[in-house]
């Protein structure tokens, strides 16, 4: 019950991040706000998340994973229901600093817990599953932001994800056991230094950063570039991103095993040089099915680059600082989506959705070649 609980909430968490993207066009139309104001609503959900998740990461360590987890989710719940009573892009964006608030806290404090209890020699596939949730959650909340906002309201899916948030702090407080946690005597800036500044650990800051910066932009450009492009509704643009759904929740317990068994590289490689792919496809291929086609290629490649960076990060921390260790994943990946959807909206404005797609497709490939010549040997999980 415990892992259900934590599944739960990382998936939640990461349908809060997307969800406002097919409603871009609408809030737009609502607001009268620039693109570029539209990308700066996406990165205010990541802002905070940059700001608290190392403290955050440390209180995880020291007070235990169970009052963060709750905490956290009853936060992102109120964000929600400001979003959902909001009228303009600023209250819209107070509203997304309270989730980000609140799914820094829940998300550090679940993917520690799925660590914690990972059967030896496996705990890459144990994080694929929860991963496997977290890419579940970024896809499907496009999807239902664009289908329920079709069909019901625009407040309709602030509300319904809200709601969800507090049942499974419910959840919560009467199944998860209390815990007792000695906090590391280590200041947190040289544990960090130690574990990220070379090796693997360093690699894994670079994949992080470059995975979320990637999605961050194309979760801004995709759906704008898609309903000036093909006149796509919010639903169909939804469902589009949904699409990678099934791929990207199938494809990140096998890059988890893949890469406890025959090491981590192989999945980093492939699944930059993937998403770069995916990238390009965007930009050539026309229609709404070349569009489903691009996508499904960004949801595997996304999947496999996650499913070796986030093992690389939990192993270079240990144990004792495994909080800390998602604090600092938490933060990248938030540093990642905050750059993207500026950048993203900066160039649409500027320069079009294809050279959006170009320069991202530039970047992923150029980090597949960092990672697969610095990392030279297999470098599987700890048994």
């Amino acid at each position: 019950m415990v892992l259900v609980i934590a599944v739960a909430a990382v998936t939640i968490d990461t349908a809060l991040l997307g969800l406002i993207a097919p409603l871009l066009p609408e809030i737009e139309r609502r607001t009268g706000a620039s693109e570029g104001a539209l990308g700066a609503s996406l990165a205010a959900y990541a802002v905070p998340i940059v700001l608290l998740s190392l403290p955050l990461g440390r209180l995880a360590d020291s007070v235990g994973r169970r009052g963060l987890l709750i905490a956290g989710l009853a936060l992102a719940g109120a964000g929600s229901g400001v979003i959902a009573a909001s009228e303009s892009i600023w209250p819209l964006m107070l509203g997304r600093v309270i989730q980000g608030v609140g799914s820094a806290a829940s998300w550090i404090a679940a993917l520690a817990l799925v660590s914690d209890r990972a059967r030896p020699g496996r705990r890459g596939e144990a994080i694929g599953v929860a991963l496997g949730a977290t890419s579940a959650g970024s896809i499907a909340g496009p999807a239902l932001g664009g289908v329920t906002a079709d069909l019901l309201s625009f407040a309709a899916p602030f509300l319904i994800v809200g709601g969800i948030s507090v049942a499974i702090a419910v959840a919560a407080i009467f199944l998860l056991p209390p815990e007792r946690r000695t906090a590391s005597r280590t200041p947190a800036w040289p544990t960090i230094r130690r574990s990220v500044g070379s090796g693997t650990g360093a690699v894994a800051v670079g994949m992080t950063i470059a995975g979320a910066c990637a999605l961050g932009l194309i979760e801004v450009v995709a759906p704008l570039d898609l309903d000036s492009r093909l006149g796509l509704s919010s639903a169909v643009i939804g469902l589009l991103f949904a699409w990678s759904i099934a791929v990207d929740a199938a494809v990140a317990p096998f890059g988890g095993r893949w890469g406890d068994r025959h090491g981590r590289r192989g999945p980093a490689v492939f699944g930059l040089a993937a998403t770069a792919g995916s990238a390009l496809l965007l930009a050539a291929l026309g229609g709404t099915l070349g569009a489903a086609l691009a996508l499904g290629v960004f949801g595997a490649g996304f999947s496999l680059t996650f499913s070796a960076a986030v093992p690389w990060l939990d192993e270079a921390f240990g144990e004792v600082e495994r909080g800390l260790g998602y604090g600092v994943l938490n933060l990248l990946y938030a540093t990642g989506y905050t750059i993207g959807p500026l950048i993203g909206g900066a160039l649409l404005e500027v320069a079009g959705a294809n050279a959006a797609y170009v320069l991202t497709a530039v970047a992923l490939a150029g980090c597949a070649l960092v990672v697969f010549r610095r990392v030279w040997a297999p470098t599987a999980g700890p048994a």
